[in-house]
């Protein structure tokens, strides 16, 4: 019983591991695609990264005290629960729709402060023209992790080693 329960925290220390694998992935992508896009300003100069925290706020500022940088923090525990409450979707359904809606909304909460920074104090347009703005940048980048096959990686991070070893025992 004991080799169980030891075999069952391994598994889901790894499926944490790969969560956060893809959590980080797509932030990294994402903003990389961003600031080449030119419809926003990333900011440069700063740091960006994950944290687990106990506060309701998704997204956690402040400056690191070592390098001096402005640290964006993206907090877990929130993006964790909205995977949480579709995860069932996701199972139910068998394809990947559910999946990458909740990509896209993960992405848009990456994303969303800056475009909003940008387009709104900067640009001088409207809140309309910001979600506007966010979702082109989602909706391209969706179709570039989707379609382009330098970012096949960020995927298959969630692919688990039976899935793996399947489609290398397929090819």
């Amino acid at each position: 019983m004991f080799g169980k329960d030891k075999k069952k925290e391994e598994e889901n220390q790894k499926n944490v591991q790969r969560f956060y694998n893809l959590l980080q992935l797509l932030l990294n992508e994402l903003l990389e695609y961003a600031s080449k896009d030119g419809h926003v300003k990333i900011p440069h100069n700063v740091s960006f990264g994950l944290v687990y925290d106990k506060r309701d706020a998704i997204l956690l500022t402040g400056i690191d005290q070592k390098s001096g940088k402005k640290m964006y923090l993206y907090n877990v525990r929130i993006i964790s629960n909205t995977f949480e409450q579709r995860r069932s979707q996701m199972i139910a359904d068998k394809t990947t729709e559910a999946l990458f809606e909740w990509i896209n909304e993960v992405c848009s909460i990456y994303i969303s402060s800056f475009v909003y920074e940008y387009v709104v104090n900067i640009q001088h347009r409207g809140k309309g023209s910001a979600d506007r703005t966010t979702r082109h940048i989602v909706r391209g980048f969706l179709d570039k992790l989707i379609n382009d096959p330098s970012l096949k990686y960020v995927l298959d991070t969630i692919r688990t080693d039976e899935d793996k070893s399947s489609t290398n025992e397929s090819n």
